[in-house]
């Protein structure tokens, strides 16, 4: 089957696709109807550069224009483009000259990338001018290939590759827990320590918000259950040398700051599957950088130069990182960034700041206490005192006995910018702003992979359960 045949489709749920010329170059542009991530490759990974926001004008390069007549063909253009514009991975090429837009990271996930250059970002948009009109790529969200033909589903093709015999003992990633049939039920979305009727009808409020977090929940749950089964060979193609040679430094530094070794490895897996110089541009226009992702603008090192990363490539072992560039993608360095912050943000989970009061640490289970730690590592310490503060204030307005030192009960309190401004009001009262709806479900989500939840009949395993026996052996 053509691609030809499923190009309305395509164009009606991915694109709104716009026809106009230049004045020099008969181009076609395309004004794309959802958020975009714009990428570029770096060291063997499409590496996000910026935000294109729904609306923003993109062009699809000359080269790929066909003209019937003098004129470009709307339909002719299109089926070229996605035939022959696609970014190929060296690898594939070698292997048997690639699929048309596909790229293997590694060989561990695939997505497909088109060529286009940023011609009108819509406000919002992260995209630095010197990023503008230059050719960089986009992934078609929702596209999959089947044979010759492209089609929408809900999932970009993920290739689900066996974890090799050798790493069986030392990474179980084998999902073992059944999904529930709805995203909330079996308590799935929330299992609080207080049934009262006015917490019950705050759950009802903010249903959408906990039902949108269990549905990402899986998604994530899935790839990063995935990318297990690749996090050695990724590790071991971009660090140069081996993760099982590493693993002995991240326990031992584990050990001496008092955190939990899976819970780094964890943290890894989940921030870059193992690629020792994986990088995303953020919405601020700072940059993540490395195993951990550590933001270029809250360190104390400075992202690594293309010479250093080539010297840090070519120690090829632990022992000489010591004596490596200390910048942010030296393993070791990242590391230590990493433990700093979450350091950090226990400090600052137990202080609380001058308006809202910190944790007894005493009163938390240790692994509620790694649940508020991780929360805090992605998405700020402030936000999870914010929680405890809405919870405790709607016990008091209500008679509840919802506890801030129960993970099942805070959870809930995270979800504040799912109520309207008068639900807001009448449950915990105002406060300036608050966490966004996406950043809301992001970070529970983020929590509970890494941490994993136990409260409910469907709950998962996180990776840190994932990564335990390898830290116990």
């Amino acid at each position: 089957m053509d691609i030809a045949n499923h190009l309305l489709r395509l164009i009606v749920v991915i694109l709104t696709i716009q026809l106009t010329f230049l004045p020099v170059s008969f181009a076609l542009k395309v004004q794309i109807n959802s958020d975009i991530k714009l990428r570029e490759q770096t060291d063997q990974s499409m590496e996000r550069i910026g935000l294109l926001k729904k609306g923003t004008t993109v062009e699809i390069p000359d080269e790929f224009t066909v003209n019937t007549h003098g004129k470009p063909d709307l339909e002719l253009t299109l089926n070229n483009w996605l035939r022959n514009g696609g970014h190929r991975s060296s690898q594939k090429l070698a292997a048997d000259g690639g699929a048309p837009g596909l790229f293997d990271y590694d060989g561990d996930r695939s997505d497909y990338f088109f060529p286009v250059r940023v011609i009108s970002p819509f406000p919002g948009s992260t995209v630095r001018r010197d990023k503008q009109n230059v050719t960089h790529f986009i992934a078609l969200k929702h596209l999959v290939r089947t044979g010759n033909a492209f089609i929408v589903s809900e999932d970009t093709n993920v290739h689900e590759s066996p974890v090799p015999a050798s790493k069986k003992n030392e990474v179980d990633s084998t999902p073992s827990q059944m999904e529930a049939s709805s995203h909330c039920a079996n308590g799935l979305c929330s299992r609080p320590s207080d049934a009262s009727t006015p917490v019950r009808e705050l759950i009802a409020k903010v249903s959408p918000g906990l039902a949108s977090a269990a549905q990402v929940s899986g998604q994530l749950f899935k790839r990063t259950q995935n990318d297990l089964g690749h996090v050695y060979k990724n590790f071991g193609s971009t660090c140069g040398f081996n993760l099982s040679d590493f693993i002995p430094v991240i326990k031992s530094r584990a050990t001496q700051a008092g955190i939990p070794a899976d819970l780094l490895l964890a943290l890894m897996t989940q921030e870059s599957s193992g690629r020792c110089y994986a990088l995303n541009s953020e919405t601020d226009s700072s940059q993540s950088v490395g195993l951990f992702q550590i933001n270029s603008t809250h360190n104390r090192f400075p992202r690594c130069s293309t010479e250093q990363k080539n010297i840090l490539k070519g120690l090829h072992s632990v022992a000489r990182l010591a004596t490596g560039p200390r910048c942010l993608e030296n393993p070791l360095i990242n590391l230590d960034e990493s433990i700093r912050i979450l350091k950090g943000a226990q400090a600052t989970l137990a202080s609380g700041t001058k308006t809202m009061s910190g944790f007894d640490f005493s009163q938390l289970d240790s692994t509620d206490l790694w649940r508020m730690t991780v929360s805090s590592y992605n998405g700020g310490a402030r936000w999870v005192l914010q929680a405890k503060q809405d919870l405790l204030r709607f016990n008091e307005r209500n008679g509840t006995n919802l506890s801030p030192y129960n993970w099942e009960d805070l959870r809930i309190f995270y979800m504040r910018m799912w109520l309207n401004r008068d639900q807001q009001n009448s449950s915990f009262g105002a406060i300036a702003g608050g966490r966004s709806q996406n950043n809301s479900v992001a970070n529970l989500t983020y929590v509970e992979n890494v941490v994993g939840r136990q409260a409910t009949t469907a709950s998962r395993p996180g990776l840190t359960e994932a990564w335990g026996p390898t830290v116990k052996n």
